[in-house]
C-alpha cells in the first residue's frame, strides 16, 4: 500500500489513507457513499426540502423530486448536441447509459467516441458527465467530472457539478469540500454559495445558511437564481429573526 496519495486537484502528497487533501481539502477517498437514510441523514440531519443546483438549467428543475435539481444554462445541452454532432462520431455499438431516453444516450454516444480518438477532449467529457448526471448516474458521473477537472483545474462549474454528484450520493462533507474547493477557484462563484446555504440548512444552521444566501446575491448571480435566493433569504430570516446587510453598489 503507497504510503502518500497524491492529490488529484493540487498535486500535494498526503498521508495514506486520508479522506481530504491537507493543503486544498479536494476529497480523497474513494469509499462507497454512504447511505443517506443512515449516518449521512442522522450526522446532517437531512431536509428534503431545498436542493444543492448545477449550472444548467431545465424547465421541470423546481420540481420536488430527491433526485432532481436545478440546474442554470441549458442551451449548453443544445449546443452539445450540435458540437458532437457535427464531428460525425455516432455509432451503434455504443455502451448503454442506465435510464437514458434515446437522444440523451446519442449524446453520450457521441461525446465516448470523441474521447476514443482523443482522450484530453474537454468538452466531451463534460458532456459525457452531464448525460451520466442528468440519467442519475451520479457515481459515474463524478469519475468523468473528475477527468475534466485534471484537464482544467480552473473551471469552478466543473467542481460544482462534481460537488452536487456527491450531495446525490447521500456524501455531504464531500460536497461541502468541493463547494469551498469551487469558491476558491472562483470567490465569485455564486452556485457554490447557494449549495453551501443548501447544506448549512440541512444541518439546521440558519444563520450559516442566511450568510451563504446574501453572498450569493451579492455576487450578482443569473436572474433565474435571484427569486430562488430571495425566497431562501426570507426564510433564513424568519429562522434566525435577523437580516443580512444591504446589498453593496
Amino acid at each position: 500500500m503507497p504510503e502518500t496519495i497524491r492529490c488529484p486537484s493540487c498535486g500535494a502528497e498526503n498521508a495514506a489513507g486520508a479522506e481530504a487533501c491537507a493543503q486544498c481539502n479536494f476529497p480523497l477517498s474513494e469509499k462507497a457513499p454512504t447511505p443517506a437514510a443512515t449516518v449521512a441523514e442522522e450526522e446532517f440531519k437531512f431536509d428534503p426540502g431545498p436542493r444543492p443546483v448545477r449550472r444548467r438549467a431545465r424547465p421541470d428543475a423546481m420540481q420536488p423530486i430527491q433526485t432532481q435539481l436545478w440546474l442554470f444554462a441549458g442551451i449548453a445541452v443544445v449546443m452539445g448536441i450540435l458540437y458532437f454532432a457535427a464531428q460525425g462520431f455516432w455509432h451503434s455499438n455504443a455502451k448503454p447509459v442506465e435510464g437514458a431516453a434515446p437522444p440523451q444516450q446519442q449524446r453520450a454516444d457521441a461525446a465516448r467516441a470523441v474521447l476514443a480518438k482523443d482522450s484530453t477532449n474537454l468538452m466531451a467529457r463534460i458532456e459525457l458527465a452531464n448525460v451520466l448526471y442528468d440519467t442519475g448516474n451520479w457515481s459515474e458521473a463524478i469519475v468523468h467530472y473528475k477527468s475534466a477537472e485534471r484537464l482544467d483545474p480552473k473551471r469552478s462549474t466543473t467542481v460544482v457539478d462534481m460537488g452536487v454528484c456527491y450531495y446525490n450520493l447521500g456524501r455531504f462533507a464531500a460536497a461541502d469540500s468541493l463547494f469551498r474547493h469551487a469558491l476558491a477557484i472562483d470567490p465569485h462563484q455564486a452556485v457554490a454559495m447557494f449549495n453551501l446555504g443548501i447544506i448549512a440548512e440541512s444541518k439546521g444552521d440558519w444563520d450559516a445558511a442566511l450568510g451563504q444566501y446574501h453572498r450569493a446575491m451579492e455576487a450578482d448571480p443569473p436572474d433565474a437564481m435571484k427569486q430562488v435566493l430571495q425566497q431562501r433569504i426570507q426564510e433564513a430570516m424568519a429562522k434566525t429573526g435577523r437580516k443580512p446587510p444591504p446589498l453593496g453598489p
